[in-house]
Order: C-alpha cells, then structure tokens, then sequence
C-alpha cells in the first residue's frame, strides 16, 4: 500500500512539473513586444535638417509583425501609402538603438526609440539629417491587412 501511495504522489508531481512547463512555454512573450514596436504606426512629423517637412517621401504608415522565432528581435514589416508599398524584414539591435530594414535589394539602418505612442527614427540621406516620429495606432483602419504579403 506504501508503494502505491508513493507511485500516486510521484505521478500527481510529475503531471504538475509537465504542466507548469507547458504554461511557461505557451505565455512566453515575443522579445519584439516586449521593446513595443509591434504593430500599426502612422507617420506623424519629418524633420529635414531641424525643420519640418511636409514633402511624404514614401509612406504613411508602417506595420511591424514578429515572426515565429519569439526570442529574436527579427520580424517583418510593410510599408505603405497612397501609390505605395513596400515589404521586407527588420531587426532590432537593443544595445545600440537601431533598425535595419532590408527589403528588394535594399538595406537601411536608422536610429530609434520608443516613448510612450511614439518611435523616432533618426538617419542620414543625401547629407541631410532626418528624423520621423510615428505614432502608434490602437485600432489600425481598414487600410491595413492583417497579413504581411512579399
């Protein structure tokens, strides 16, 4: 009877040990979520060399999405706006606040950071210095599709 006793109590912790680890692999959140950068965000303001412009050089929005890797900080993103749009993958490097985009047979990298709504790129072109602030969007509009295509 000791034997049996013993063989429940074994078995009742062995399936609490299965299950805690099933939980904690299932509730694991993805490394981009947790910097924020995740997904809808409107262009708000462009800054040519400390003043803003109007002038859109691409697009109004963008869409960052993680892929199935939850413990990189590689997703992909779509960029989008009147007459436009353009796909591809990003990557965050944490230690140095930047993003690079690659996407045809481009590759950009910019500065970011996040507050609050907002993520700020800052970069180079042209010997002009640039910066954009984008604010993200809680209930995206129907202009976005829930998928990223390439």
């Amino acid at each position: 009877m000791e034997y049996s006793r013993n063989l429940k109590v074994l078995f009742v912790f062995t399936l609490i040990a299965f299950s805690s680890c099933n939980k904690e692999e299932s509730e694991q959140i993805d490394n981009l979520e947790q910097v924020g950068v995740l997904g809808q965000w409107k262009l708000e303001i462009r800054v040519v060399n400390g003043i803003s412009s109007l002038a859109a050089e691409c697009c109004d929005y963008i869409e960052f999405q993680s892929n199935s890797e939850p413990n990189d900080l590689i997703g992909e993103f779509r960029a989008f706006g009147a007459g436009y749009e353009t796909n591809g993958i990003f990557e965050l490097n944490t230690s140095n606040n930047t993003i690079q985009f690659d996407y045809d047979t481009t590759q950009k990298s910019y500065g970011f950071q996040i507050l609050d709504d907002v993520i700020t790129f800052t970069y180079s072109e042209n010997n002009q210095n640039i910066s954009e602030d984008w604010r993200k969007e809680e209930n995206p509009s129907s202009t976005s599709s829930s998928n990223i295509r390439n």
